[in-house]
């Protein structure tokens, strides 16, 4: 709240003290003057519900309970604290004084007032998010007709082979022939069948059949297939034919009465209540229900089966209207963005019965004119003026679910807006925030209801502001009716309905109600009974569960959101150079910043208990907490090809020690800074997109980083001995190939030998080591190499251009010298001794010509001099220098076959994998997983643009053409795979063939369904399922 409306008062100085002219003003009060002081009138009229210009006590208990965070008591005081003259009502310019002094929260907790806050701010964040990913889904479709170069002939040929296997498939799960279903002898559902059996034709004692068989089971014994397929097809035929235009005119049945029904969104407690409160759907009480019967709640399908059921049974019971989530784009999002139903569908009764439920909501009608007066529609008015309901008329419908988002033609904006739009309370025509439809004013409405001699608007769409059933605006001409009680199961807020009974037209009755949980549903109402329930008991009941319920979700949204930026924050450390910990307020700036300002930080901070002793931040701790997982043996296949990939590019490199270390030490001074690093690794094609060498540079340097001393302070910049970067460097190529049947094939007695040597060398003083392997160079030069390599030495030596080691009697130059200081591995930290540096010792020892590589002569006469080795066996013998012969061929791997190893090689050999040696690994597979996740919505539209027949399979082939086709539309920063990548992802996703298919196939569906996400604070504890 204090960010809320604090900025109106330093920026504007301070809100005037008379509000914005609206109806309920006197007609010469100023006008505000700036957005602000706009918001904060806009928050005034959110507790002043019946517009007198005060906000009496029982307006503020009634918003203030709805948020869930405040006791009775609570309420009671800031009512008070608010009415400074002791009136028993509080005025604008109270509540001003009150919101800008700081008042207003100064005694709530933190909890509340950020509760308080978002209540005050509207519900869009969501959908906005829609906008975005239909225009990526519509690019995707675009790319791949344009790049799908078949012929129509081809392609129609494909289709047919297709759809003949789909068929056989079907019939032998004896799914066929419903289009000839008429009766229910010849639905051929066998007695195995223990579910509802609905009668066909659909009669009302089945549709009410079918409601008790939901009030009582809910999904726990679903319907048929058959059943579904039928009543969706049916429904679709049967609604075309009788509303095939887009407005319907309907008369309150004489006697009878017409209920309006707002949103119900897949929560079946609701619509189970009602209609039990209502009484069912019949031609003298007809129902319209008002749109968005679907996603974010569990329950879309059968909510659906029951309206379809009770309209086939009789036609002029039910009307359905389109809202803007019976749209195929929407459903696509998961239910904790907006969406859901698709999900829900898929998992209940798979694609093809997804593909009968948009046909049926493209048959679904935008609006109705109720007895020529009472204009009816989801969302609101359009941005055209002059719009006449006549022309909605000419608008068509029933081509698709929802024009795109960003569709130019008037007729398209129109239907958008029809479903999106909202009312505000400042006159005029505003952009949503939800990112489509307009926010419209008192006057559009008046202008609308005028012109279409109209006497008032009803809607949805939205939960009213005060956490109520309904809401009024545009002086009584526009009212907001919502059914979803306890919206999504944190709001808290009510339900409602309004009825239109013929004897009372035009005036309408508004009935409330507060469901109870699906599982009690039947235990209080009782299968067929009207029952009457205390609803504020119920709500006040319920508070506690609802509250829980709320801060679990939001905590999940703030580890989703954390997840999705997850690229961006990667890219901010390496590109600011960040330290690894970092400061509470830092955090929560950075957060709020690169994710989200609207989320509640603090709490998170609290709630995940992120810092550590001394109050910091580990920031790869951090973002490796929580991770996107696919539970699939196939993914993990891929991964660990993609790893090995980065890793094979540089080794293939060849190069010898000194270039190796130069190409990330520059300047020679033994260590390397990260963004060093990251330019260094962007100059090779390591198959890694941008954000990918972010993760692994940032990833790496969180495992073995320190502050440079020498530049101290809160600035100092990251560093760390580029030895210790090559050796974790290398750890990650080695842990991912101890994946079962990973990497290149190595005899285990080969394994065995290599893992003893390394223990060897690590177990071993540096000093002793060192000197027993230069005795064998020495003996090396004068035995292998002779005069040749002597004199090629002494030019060298003349010339000054190589270091000579002390061994070999070089003189070091100057830039020798540094390189020298580079590869010491003398530090604070572990000196000579340590791991990194005893390698780089090792391999320099071992280096009889001290040319970088090491020849096979060199690396068997090496590892003879180790102490200890003659102890050693190998393949259930001793180990001769036969043996290390054939272990210095099974590690020179860069592919080469010139019998030489360098230095990555010999580190892949040797270096220890340590615990933490999955880490890096893990951290880079985790970013390719992370990337497919954000895109699913994207990949899975590009499959059903080829499964056509929704078999949630396509081609190998076609399969590699969506996530070409997505990569495509994505901008470059975004690219989520390189196209080396995509081959490994798609020929680890291959079906294997089986005697009836010589095609390759993927299970796109099951790979898409296989996402979760992991806390790995918690030993891997599933977060969510997607």
């Amino acid at each position: 709240l204090a960010q809320a409306f604090s900025g109106a008062a330093s920026s504007a100085g301070r809100p005037s003290s008379a509000p914005p002219a609206t109806a309920a003003m006197p007609p010469n009060a100023p006008q505000p003057e700036n957005a602000k002081e706009q918001a904060l009138w806009d928050a005034f009229q959110k507790f002043d519900v019946n517009g007198d210009g005060k906000i009496q006590e029982v307006e503020f208990t009634r918003l203030m309970k709805s948020l869930g965070s405040f006791s009775a008591k609570d309420i009671q005081r800031l009512f008070k604290e608010a009415d400074t003259d002791k009136s028993g009502a509080v005025d604008w310019r109270e509540f001003i004084k009150w919101i800008c002094s700081g008042a207003a929260t100064k005694t709530m907790s933190a909890d509340s007032a950020a509760s308080f806050a978002r209540l005050l701010q509207q519900e869009a964040r969501d959908e906005a998010s829609f906008v975005e990913q239909a225009a990526l889904c519509k690019q995707v479709t675009a790319y791949l007709k344009e790049t799908n170069n078949s012929s129509e002939a081809d392609l129609a040929a494909e289709r047919a082979r297709k759809k003949t296997k789909l068929k056989k498939q079907k019939g032998a799960a004896g799914l066929d022939g419903l289009n000839k279903v008429v009766t229910s002898d010849s639905m051929g559902i066998g007695d195995e069948y223990k579910g509802y059996r609905l009668p066909i034709p659909v009669t009302f004692e089945g549709a009410k059949g079918l409601m008790e068989h939901y009030l009582v089971h809910g999904e726990t014994n679903p319907l048929h297939p058959k059943y579904v397929a039928y009543l969706t097809t049916a429904f679709t035929q049967a609604y075309k034919a009788r509303h095939p235009k887009p407005v319907v005119v309907v008369e309150t049945p004489k006697p009878g009465r017409l209920i309006v029904v707002g949103d119900t969104h897949g929560q079946l407690a609701d619509v189970l209540h009602i209609l039990n409160s209502c009484g069912l759907p019949t031609e003298s009480n007809r129902f319209l229900f008002n749109g968005d019967m679907v996603d974010r709640g569990p329950y879309g399908v059968e909510i659906l089966m029951m309206l379809f059921s009770f309209f086939l049974a009789n036609q002029e019971s039910i009307i359905l209207h389109r809202g803007n989530h019976e749209n195929e784009d929407m459903n696509a999002l998961d239910s904790d963005c907006g969406g859901g139903f698709i999900d829900e569908v898929m998992r209940k009764y798979g694609l093809a019965a997804y593909r009968r439920f948009t046909s049926a909501f493209k048959s679904m009608s935008l609006c109705s004119v109720v007895e020529k007066e009472i204009f009816i529609v989801h969302g609101g008015l359009s941005r055209v003026s002059g719009m006449s309901v006549d022309y909605i008329n000419t608008i068509d419908h029933t081509s698709v679910t929802a024009p795109h988002p960003q569709a130019a033609d008037v007729k398209d904006q129109v239907f958008s807006d029809l479903v999106w739009s909202d009312p505000t309370n400042q006159p005029g025509k505003f952009k949503s925030e939800r990112g489509i439809g307009i926010k419209f004013g008192t006057d559009i409405t008046t202008k609308f209801c005028m012109q279409n001699r109209l006497r008032f608007v009803i809607r949805s769409h939205q939960v009213p502001d005060d956490g109520r059933g309904y809401m009024k605006q545009h002086d009584g001409r526009c009212v907001t009716i919502f059914s979803a009680s306890n919206y999504c199961g944190d709001t808290g807020n009510f339900g409602a309905v309004l009825v239109l009974d013929s004897q009372h037209f035009p005036r309408y009755e508004i009935i409330e109600h507060y469901a109870p949980p699906l599982e009690d549903m039947s235990k209080l109402l009782g299968v067929g009974a009207p029952a009457k329930v205390d609803i504020e008991q119920q709500k006040a009941d319920s508070d506690a569960a609802t509250n829980a319920k709320r801060s679990e979700r939001e905590l999940e949204r703030m580890i989703i959101a954390v997840i999705d930026k997850k690229p961006t924050l990667w890219s901010h450390v390496v590109d600011m150079g960040l330290r690894n910990q970092m400061d509470a307020e830092d955090w929560k700036e950075l957060m709020s910043e690169l994710v989200d300002p609207t989320l509640p930080w603090e709490e998170g901070l609290k709630q995940w208990g992120l810092a550590n002793s001394a109050g910091k931040i580990e920031i790869d701790k951090f973002l490796s907490r929580w991770v996107v997982h696919l539970d699939s043996d196939k993914y993990s296949n891929f991964l660990t090809s993609a790893v090995q990939h980065v890793y094979q590019a540089v080794m293939a490199l060849d190069m010898d020690l000194d270039k190796t270390l130069k190409m990330f030490d520059v300047d020679g001074d033994g260590s390397v800074d990260i963004k060093e690093v990251r330019q260094v690794l962007d100059m090779f094609d390591l198959g890694l997109t941008s954000t990918q060498l972010d993760r692994l540079t940032g990833r790496i340097f969180s495992e073995v980083c320190k502050i440079d001393e020498d530049k101290g302070g809160e600035k100092a910049q990251l560093k760390m001995k580029v030895q210790d970067f090559l050796g974790r460097f290398t750890v990650v190529y080695k842990s991912s190939q101890s994946a079962e049947g990973a990497g290149p094939k190595i005899e285990p007695w080969v394994s065995k030998v290599l893992g003893a040597v390394g223990r060897l060398i690590i177990s071993t003083p540096a000093d002793q080591l060192v000197h027993e392997i230069e005795s064998a160079a020495l003996k090396i030069q004068k035995c292998f190499r002779g005069t040749a390599v002597r004199k090629e030495m002494d030019n060298m030596k003349d010339k000054g251009e190589v270091m000579m080691t002390p061994r070999a009697g070089r003189k070091a130059t100057k830039d020798d010298k540094k390189t020298e200081k580079a590869v010491a591995g003398v530090d604070k930290n572990g000196g000579a001794n340590s791991a990194a540096a005893k390698m780089v010792r090792v391999f320099k020892a071992m280096d009889a010509s001290g040319d970088g590589i090491l020849q096979v002569e060199e690396f068997v006469n090496g590892l003879m001099m180790i102490p200890g080795i003659n102890k050693l066996e190998a393949d259930s013998g001793p180990l001769t220098k036969v043996k290390l012969m054939e272990v210095a061929q099974a590690i020179d791997a860069d592919g080469n076959a010139n019998g030489t190893i360098n230095y990555l090689e010999f580190l892949q050999a040797f270096e220890p994998l340590e615990d933490s040696s999955g880490d890096i690994a893990e951290s880079l597979a985790e970013d390719i997983t992370t990337v497919l996740f954000r895109s699913r919505l994207a990949i899975r539209t590009g499959c059903q643009y080829f499964d056509e027949e929704g078999s949630g399979r396509v081609h190998a082939e076609e399969m590699l053409k969506v996530l070409q086709g997505v990569n495509s539309v994505l901008s470059r920063p975004q690219r989520m795979l390189t196209n080396s990548q995509i081959s490994f992802l798609v020929e680890a996703l291959k079906d294997s063939k089986d005697d009836a298919d010589d095609d390759d196939w993927v299970d796109y569906d099951g790979f898409l369904r296989a996402f979760e996400i992991l806390d790995t604070a918690r030993e891997n504890a599933v977060v969510k399922k997607f």
